[in-house]
C-alpha cells in the first residue's frame, strides 16, 4: 500500500526526515529515518536520502505494509443519501475520520470511498469536514474539477446548515442567538481548545442561532444553525453559555479532566454513556451549482443519540434520510 504526499510551501527546503517527523506525527524523527533506510520512502519517483532537503510541490510518497500500523477503530457503517452525477451526500458516523490523520491511514471515509466501497469512488473529494466524532452529513464531490466550485458555495455562505445536540441543562429561551468571537484559548495548555469572547487569540467574529426542540430536567436537544463556519464554533459557542455538549471530551471539561482522559480514556461501558460527543449534522441546502434546483440533504437523528439521554426517542420527529433536488 502506498500513501503519497505533495510538500507544501511551509515545508518547502527543511530536510525531508522533518518534513516527515512534523507532517505525520504518528511516527518520530528516528522512525522516520528507519522507514528511509529501508527504502520505503521516494521522492519524485526517487529513492530518498535521510537529509535530502526538499521542495512546494515534492511528491512524496511511503510504502506501508497492511499490517504494520495497528489503526484505531473506526465505524464504517456510512451510507450514501444522496447521489447525481456531481456530488454525493453521505451520513457518516459517529468515530470515523473524513481524512487521513495519525495511524489513521485506511480508517476514514475518503480512503473507504475511494479504495474500499463497492462501487468504489477514486476521485471523491471531500468538501465540508466534521469531527471525528460528530456524525451526520458530509458532501462530497465525485471528480476533482467539481471541488473548487462546491468549496465556493460554502465559502460563499449559499449552503444552510443544521444540526442537532444534546447539551447540558437548557437555555433561558426557547431559541436565541449566540454572537460571540472565537479564537485560540489564551488560558489554556491544550494547544486546539478555542473559546470565545474577547480574550480569545486572533478571534473572528462567529454567529450560531439555537432552537429547543426537546427538553428534560438536566439536558435538552438543540437545532443549532451556525452562520460563520469557525473551528469548533458549534462546541465553544455552547460551552461558552454554558451549556456544553454532552460527552464533548474537550469543551465540557477542563484541561486537567481533558488530559487525564487523553492520557487513559475510558471505554463508553466504563462511561455508562454514549462514546462520542452528542452532535449531528442534520442537514444541508443549497441551490445546485449546475442544475439550478433547490437541494436538501437530510440525515436522522443516529440511534446512539436516540438511545441517550433517556427521553429522545420517540419524541422527536426524525427527518428523512434521504432527501434530492426540489
Amino acid at each position: 500500500m502506498i500513501f503519497s504526499s505533495s510538500v507544501p510551501t511551509d515545508f518547502a527546503s527543511c530536510s525531508l526526515v522533518h518534513y516527515l517527523a512534523h507532517r505525520f506525527t504518528y511516527l518520530s524523527e528516528n522512525d522516520w529515518r528507519g522507514q528511509l533506510a529501508l527504502g520505503r520512502i521516494t521522492r519524485n519517483g526517487e529513492p530518498c536520502l535521510v537529509d535530502m532537503p526538499i521542495q512546494a510541490g515534492d511528491a512524496i510518497a511511503f510504502t506501508v505494509k497492511q499490517d504494520e500500523f495497528p489503526e484505531p477503530d473506526a465505524d464504517f457503517a456510512f451510507r450514501i443519501i444522496y447521489e447525481d452525477e456531481w456530488l454525493m451526500g453521505i451520513d457518516k458516523p459517529g468515530n470515523l475520520l473524513v481524512h487521513r490523520q495519525g495511524r489513521s491511514l485506511t480508517h476514514n471515509l475518503i480512503y473507504q470511498l475511494r479504495h474500499v466501497h463497492q462501487p468504489p469512488y477514486p476521485d471523491a473529494g471531500i468538501v465540508n469536514r466534521l469531527d471525528r466524532e460528530t456524525s451526520g452529513v458530509v458532501l462530497v464531490a465525485r471528480r476533482p474539477e467539481f471541488l473548487a466550485r462546491l468549496n465556493a458555495l460554502f465559502a460563499g455562505h449559499a449552503v444552510k446548515k443544521t444540526y442537532l445536540a444534546v447539551v447540558h441543562g437548557r437555555p433561558q429561551t426557547p431559541e436565541g442567538v449566540i454572537a460571540a468571537p472565537i479564537g485560540r484559548d489564551p488560558d489554556s495548555v491544550v494547544s486546539y481548545r478555542y473559546s470565545a469572547g474577547p480574550q480569545a487569540i486572533a478571534a473572528k467574529d462567529a454567529v450560531t442561532r439555537y432552537q429547543v426542540v426537546l427538553e428534560s430536567s438536566d439536558w435538552c436537544l438543540l437545532r443549532l444553525i451556525p452562520e460563520t463556519g469557525r473551528t469548533h464554533q458549534l462546541r465553544v459557542h455552547l460551552a461558552h453559555i454554558g451549556h456544553p455538549i454532552m460527552n464533548d471530551k474537550l469543551y465540557g471539561r477542563t484541561d486537567r479532566e481533558f488530559l487525564e482522559w487523553r492520557g487513559r480514556p475510558l471505554t463508553a461501558q466504563a462511561a455508562k454513556q454514549m462514546s462520542r460527543q452528542a452532535l449531528h449534522a442534520e442537514s444541508l441546502q443549497f441551490i445546485h451549482p449546475w442544475t439550478g434546483e433547490e437541494v436538501l440533504i437530510s440525515a436522522a437523528l443516529p440511534r446512539d443519540m436516540q438511545d441517550w439521554p433517556d427521553g429522545i426517542a420517540g419524541q422527536y420527529p426524525l427527518p428523512p434520510c434521504v432527501s434530492g433536488g426540489g
